[in-house]
């Protein structure tokens, strides 16, 4: 690749989550994502497990202990701190005392949509998060039923200014067929802006796949979206800067 990769969702830090049990399977997760390109990764671990079983605290000393050892060892993908952060009655205070953590060194926060087919909660509180100055990335939301059973909430929430990060296995089929056509729909119709791995371990269904993932997101809407969603993107929210977004595209479907 002629381009850094900006992996912005993933579960590497070892025992905190469904993430790696050990270091060493940390710092295999680093090293296949260098050798697809990866500048920079950065841990999501889950904001209910970091507070229920550890704290903020240990997570940001872990992932300290993690570039040291990358360091060492001759890696040059760096490593930041984030959360993924499901949407809960709680996220707006765990967010006002530091529980719930933005992507680091930005305004931007990964959030989670509740498991249910329909939640009366959603769009208060992503507002609420967007009062505070902050900008709500929705994770993976093909997987999501909320979406796939409304889809117009999706658009009315970007067009609201909401984000949304994509998972690159959905792309190309792991969640199942019915996940990967409604991922097709959500690219198709310039709903999909962050295209991430969502790495749970080294090997296996959940592994580091970015660069396979950007290949498929190529067929479907080209290289240049493609880029955009692994790279350009990215970049600009690591530097915490407003973005230029094509808007949404509503389809005869």
């Amino acid at each position: 690749m002629n381009f850094p990769l900006f992996d912005l969702h993933n579960h590497l830090l070892p025992l905190i989550d469904d993430g790696p049990a050990n270091m060493d399977e940390t710092i295999e997760i680093v090293a296949l994502s260098e050798n697809q390109g990866v500048h920079t990764i950065i841990a999501t671990p889950h904001r209910k497990d970091v507070n229920e079983l550890y704290s903020v605290k240990y997570v940001k000393d872990l992932l300290n202990e993690v570039n040291q050892i990358c360091k060492a060892r001759g890696y040059s993908t760096s490593l930041k701190l984030g959360m993924e952060n499901h949407l809960d009655p709680s996220l707006l205070g765990d967010i006002e005392s530091g529980k719930a953590l933005p992507i680091e060194g930005t305004n931007y926060i990964l959030v989670e949509m509740p498991y249910d087919r329909k939640s009366d909660l959603v769009e208060d509180i992503l507002g609420q998060i967007q009062e505070i100055g902050l900008v709500p990335i929705i994770a993976h939301p093909e997987r999501m039923e909320l979406f796939q059973c409304d889809f117009k909430l999706l658009f009315k929430l970007v067009n609201s200014g909401l984000l949304t990060q994509i998972t690159a296995s959905s792309v190309y089929g792991k969640f199942g067929a019915k996940v990967q056509r409604f991922t097709e729909e959500i690219l198709r119709c310039n709903l999909g802006h962050i295209l991430a791995s969502d790495t749970h371990m080294s090997r296996g269904a959940r592994s580091p796949d970015l660069l396979k993932g950007y290949f498929e997101v190529s067929r479907i809407v080209g290289r240049d979206a493609a880029k955009g969603m692994v790279s350009t993107l990215p970049r600009a929210i690591l530097d915490n800067e407003a973005l230029d977004l094509m808007p949404p595209i509503v389809t005869e479907n």
